[in-house]
């Protein structure tokens, strides 16, 4: 009899913690943002900022709207740098509080469009990094997308340069969908 107590409440506890797990944030979710930020980190050895990267002592990375990413940026800041200076990460709510920065990360959760952080940031030597469908269209230079079950960028070139970044080889060749804008 105590058996059969101890099998139940083993029971009862496992089908718990499934039922209760179901109503939990997906852990993927956090584990995709340590992806974005590793990615995003590292497309900063293949994007060349020109003279204007000089001109501030700090790397800022600036997250527009509310997002996941933010965590993993900040550990990645702790210890590494970006074109050989320290990376600071800001957060905004509104495209018109971003300050200098050399890359920024408009969030899927953020409420202003991808057009409105282009046509603000667009001919400035920043790269403009998103996670919503059809960035790259609207003029972001990298969009990160879910392709396959894997996280993928596409890349408007067209964007970047306009913008004065200029992107390598070594990172187009990597881009899923390459977008050109007139």
């Amino acid at each position: 009899m105590k058996r059969m107590k101890k099998h139940i409440i083993l029971f009862v506890a496992a089908i718990t913690l499934v039922v209760g797990s179901a109503f939990m944030p997906a852990q993927s979710n956090t584990e995709e943002y340590i992806l974005k930020a590793a990615f995003l980190y590292r497309f900063t050895d293949y994007i060349d900022w020109g003279s204007s990267s000089g001109q501030t002592e700090d790397f800022t990375i600036a997250v527009l709207g509310r997002s996941g990413i933010t965590d993993p940026l900040i550990e990645i800041a702790k210890e590494k740098k970006a074109q050989g200076k320290r990376i600071v990460i800001k957060e905004y709510d509104n495209i018109n509080d971003v300050g200098d920065c050399q890359i920024l990360f408009i969030s899927g959760n953020n409420k202003q469009d991808v057009e409105t952080a282009v046509s603000k940031m667009g001919d400035k030597p920043i790269l403009i990094v998103a996670e919503q469908t059809d960035a790259c269209a609207k003029g972001a230079h990298i969009n990160f997308v879910i392709s396959d079950n894997k996280l993928k960028f596409e890349m408007n070139p067209s964007a970047a340069a306009i913008s004065g970044l200029k992107i390598s080889s070594q990172l187009l060749q990597h881009a899923i969908v390459v977008v050109n804008t007139p």
